[in-house]
């Protein structure tokens, strides 16, 4: 990623946008938000452990959709915030720690975990954000 040109905290609009998204994943993970973050975390993995897709419509879907909830747990477990960014090369939302020293592209990340072009890692971020990440860590600096 190039140059950061802009970036804000979202508004409703998008907020109810990735409210709507990670609800259709809670859909068809048939789960509900008040269950356990750990439970939810769980399912979602044996999701994306037995994910064997490659239509790229379904893909783009389930990344939008587990991202939105992944983001959302993040925001609710830890204060984070989603923000819009809007760079050189691509605009994109992420959710982005409370001094804006971290953050994690939801979306593209699990879009990149259910085609297999990265790891299956995101309980192991998830944990790692508990621990309050090691503080020698290199993160695009958002301010």
């Amino acid at each position: 990623m190039k140059n950061i040109k802009n970036y804000r905290i979202i508004n409703d609009q998008e907020k109810e946008e990735i409210d709507r998204l990670a609800n259709n994943a809670l859909i068809t993970l048939k789960i509900d938000y008040s269950d356990d973050n750990s439970f939810i975390l769980k399912i979602m993995n044996e999701f994306v452990e037995n994910y064997n897709g490659n239509d790229y419509e379904e893909l783009e879907k389930y990344g939008y959709e587990l991202g939105s909830l992944f983001g959302n747990i993040i925001q609710k477990e830890y204060g984070w915030q989603w923000f819009y960014v809007d760079s050189d090369d691509e605009t994109f939302y992420c959710i982005t720690s409370p001094k804006e020293k971290a953050c994690c592209v939801c979306h593209n990340y699990f879009y990149s975990i259910l085609k297999r072009d990265h790891s299956n890692n995101f309980r192991l971020l998830f944990n790692m954000i508990e621990k309050e990440y090691p503080k020698n860590w290199k993160f695009m600096v958002l301010s």
